[in-house]
């Protein structure tokens, strides 16, 4: 199975329903294009193992909020807040696209539809079970997988 694979299945997993995943790779990212339709598109960067200053910017965040993280990838956390994304959209939907867009650095983390993402993937996380979850599919993504 390769990395994109297990990705695939473990969002699906979280979300409860089959994730696609996008074919155009860009960075990370959820695509409420079609959530009318109860379709999670998870966009994923062309690199998966890249770690530029928005993905160390995005960490640092995230483990800021949520020091139990510092055990977990950057791709699992990744994965857990693109699906806050998802399980929020009504937040990234109201943002005004000029603010998001123009949001960089660290600004972007405090952006309220940011903000909720995170504390979704937060939230998952705190569960013990769900936990073990993510440690498994890291096992596989770091032993197995392939890009």
């Amino acid at each position: 199975m390769t990395q994109v694979q297990l990705i695939r299945n473990f969002a699906s997993e979280i979300a409860g329903t089959h994730v696609t995943i996008v074919r155009r790779r860009d960075d990370w990212g959820m695509s409420l294009s079609e959530i009318h339709l109860n379709k999670p598109r998870l966009v994923l960067p062309r690199d998966l193992t890249k770690n530029d200053e928005g993905d160390k910017e995005f960490r640092k965040d995230f483990i800021r909020r949520c020091p139990l993280a510092k055990g977990f990838s950057n791709i699992t956390i990744s994965i857990l807040h693109e699906m806050g994304h998802w399980f929020n959209p009504k937040e990234y939907l109201e943002t005004d696209p000029d603010e998001y867009n123009n949001a960089t650095g660290w600004w972007h983390f405090t952006l309220p539809c940011e903000i909720v993402a995170t504390d979704w993937a937060i939230t998952w996380l705190q569960d013990p079970k769900n936990r073990k979850k993510a440690k498994a599919f890291e096992r596989e993504f770091f032993r197995k997988g392939k890009v």
